[in-house]
């Protein structure tokens, strides 16, 4: 695309300056020069804090930055740009204050020794020492020890992409991300970016050039990977502890090829890695939130990549206090981890430890909340007349206030397919019924142990094909019918909607809350979450014991865990909802990324702190009230879009 008005006025702003290129001057006067740039105010954080890290070779200064909140957060130490000649913790502290509030990671900004004065590999030591320090001094930064991210921009790329080869080579520290926001990469001034932006983008072939100059020693360390890291061998032999990796580039920007070809190259070692080129940008864009809108696109792509190292530095902090329940219930959102203390003043046994029975007396007997008022309720029965095993199954349906014609939502509760009811899921459905301004058809499929799959399943389909049949008596139509549900019933909504084929009409939408999309139960959530954080591994276990007869392989049925399914974009449109400190988070995450990679629209939310059965607990999780109001929009969205289009038909026939 043309070259973007706001990068455009950007390269006028500074050409204003009169400022001469950095090529034409000595080091010291471009460093004067930079400084007369204007920079962009950050965000206001929760606590600055100037330490000096010491060194062999000196103190390093380093600026920390670390979100509002209770921690720990992850650490992220960033290397500023400049072309290893400029720049200075005031020159990065915007962006700073930016990754810390889009990443919610303390930042660990790094003032570097600058070269001349200071060649490679004296700057990456001062990079490298200041990595190990932060790493060490993680718990009093509010972090976790053991685990970091990198990240840079341009030269501070390069210098993140060297910490993170070295880091794995060593095994000093376990960098777990890496952020490289148009990094330098290679020696090589011979690419198409270099032959198409090389003049007139603010950074210019020529310069580079000087820049390489003054920050090598011996024009032989270019072949060095630390130096260079595109000269990294494809045969590392510790590719496996390489950083995941987000690659940021600018259109026109002469480092956009090498930083692409790097981003490759980690991909082709088997690196998670992905890249994403910014059109219409420039080299500097990153840094420009204040004056470019498309920077501050990255900048929240930056944080939403850096909020992944969340999971690594829990996982790190379930490996040092594991077994200690209230070491890990620290991570927790303070409302999540008081409704913990209260189910433990009641002195709840864990699910696997009570039968079938037991737990559906404790289920039934714990205080719920009372939902809103809706315009009508009315329980009915329907019949499962052709499942493998045929009876009566109770639904509930509640009616908005006001006219329709309505969407219409078919929910199926969790309780791990053995417990739960429509009196437990009462509130929860009136918020769907109010919220979204819809139909709710809420199903009492019949329990586990007593009913094995497929027979749950079963229950769920009969209430949705009913529901499609009889949509206009309820005030709805046919082809406007979604399905939903939380846990076990995400996992039976998820399957119905697999079904697809066998409905009169597609289904409109698939509302997933934290759902069992396979019966292995054994991702990394499970590892980290699955003991004191409400939902066990061990409860899953026996709930999947009480739902499946393994001697049929049950486990391996799509219908069972739709993970394991063939999808395609046939498929209905999705909102997947999970919890961090949930054993399904994973499998939930997982399902989500299938739908996309088939080509099925799809909303991933992730809710940071809270617990698994937050979604039910609106009246004492803030999070949980959020997460209701998103799915009520996207109900709302989806319905109105079929709705719409309907009555124009109608209008139209007329």
């Amino acid at each position: 695309m043309p070259l973007h008005p706001q990068a455009q006025q950007i390269i006028e702003a500074t050409r204003a300056l009169g400022l001469p290129p950095n090529h034409t001057v000595s080091p010291q006067e471009a460093r004067e020069n930079a400084s007369k740039r204007p920079r962009a105010p950050g965000p206001e954080v929760g606590k600055v804090e100037d330490r000096t890290v010491p060194t062999p070779a000196g103190g390093v200064p380093v600026r920390i930055y670390t979100p509002e909140g209770e921690g720990p957060f992850p650490i992220l130490v960033w290397y500023h740009g400049g072309g290893w000649v400029t720049g200075d913790l005031e020159s990065a502290d915007g962006t700073s204050r930016h990754l810390c509030v889009t990443s919610r990671n303390i930042v660990v900004s790094v003032d570097y020794r600058l070269s001349p004065e200071a060649k490679f590999p004296e700057p990456f030591d001062d990079c490298y020492a200041a990595t190990l320090w932060a790493s060490e001094h993680a718990e009093a930064l509010g972090g976790v020890s053991g685990v970091v991210s990198v990240g840079g921009d341009s030269a501070g790329g390069n210098l993140a992409a060297g910490v993170s080869i070295k880091a794995a080579e060593t095994g000093d520290v376990r960098v777990s991300h890496q952020l490289l926001v148009y990094p330098v990469t290679d020696r090589e001034f011979g690419t198409g970016s270099y032959a198409d932006n090389g003049t007139g983008y603010n950074l210019e072939r020529q310069g580079m050039m000087w820049y390489w100059d003054q920050f090598l020693a011996d024009p032989a360390d270019a072949a060095n990977p630390l130096a260079a890291p595109l000269q990294l061998a494809p045969d590392f032999p510790h590719t496996d502890k390489l950083a995941k990796s987000f690659t940021l580039t600018a259109e026109y920007d002469p480092l956009r090829d090498e930083g692409e070809a790097y981003a490759r190259h980690l991909k082709q070692m088997g690196v998670p890695s992905t890249v994403k080129r910014y059109p219409g940008m420039i080299h500097g864009f990153f840094s420009m939130a204040g004056v470019i809108d498309t920077s501050r696109a990255a900048m929240d792509d930056a944080g939403e990549f850096l909020r992944g190292a969340v999971d690594d530095m829990v996982a790190e902090y379930h490996a040092q206090h594991q077994g200690d329940k209230t070491a890990m219930r620290k991570l927790l959102d303070p409302q999540a981890r008081n409704v913990l203390e209260l189910f433990d003043s009641l002195k709840l046994k864990p699910f696997q430890d009570m039968t079938a029975v037991e737990c559906r007396e404790v289920m039934n007997n714990r205080p719920r909340p009372e939902g809103p008022a809706v315009g009508k309720v009315e329980d009915r029965i329907i019949q499962n007349m052709y499942g493998k095993e045929p009876g009566d199954v109770p639904i509930r349906i509640y009616t908005p206030e006001g006219a329709g014609p309505w969407g219409t939502l078919v929910w199926f509760h969790g309780g791990g397919w053995v417990i739960g009811n429509i009196e437990t899921a009462d509130a929860t459905a009136r918020e769907l019924c109010v919220g979204a301004n819809s139909v709710v058809i809420s199903v009492d499929y019949r329990l586990a142990p007593e009913y094995k799959f497929p027979t749950p399943f079963e229950d769920c389909l009969t209430a949705t094909m009913w529901a499609m049949y009889n949509a206009e008596s309820l005030g709805g139509r046919p082809e406007a019918i979604a399905v939903g549900g939380d846990s076990a019933g995400g996992n039976l909504a998820a399957a119905v909607a697999l079904s697809y084929e066998d409905f009169p009409h597609p289904l409109a939408y698939q509302l997933l809350v934290y759902p069992c999309t396979d019966a292995a139960y054994n991702g990394r959530s499970y590892a980290v979450n699955g003991k004191g954080m409400f939902l066990e591994t061990a409860s899953m276990q026996w709930f999947w014991d009480h739902y499946l007869d393994r001697s049929e392989l049950s486990g391996y049925n799509i219908f069972v865990s739709p993970l394991r399914a063939r999808l395609t974009s046939d498929l209905c449109s999705a909102l997947v909802i999970t919890a961090e400190f949930d054993p399904l988070r994973d499998e939930g995450e997982a399902y989500a990324v299938a739908l996309r990679e088939a080509g099925v629209p799809t909303v991933q939310k992730r809710y940071d702190g809270v617990i698994h059965g937050f979604y039910g607990m609106p009246h004492v999780i803030d999070k949980g009230r959020q997460a209701l109001d998103l799915s009520c929009r996207e109900l709302q969205t989806a319905f109105a879009s079929i709705l719409q289009n309907e009555t124009a038909a109608v209008a139209a026939d007329n």
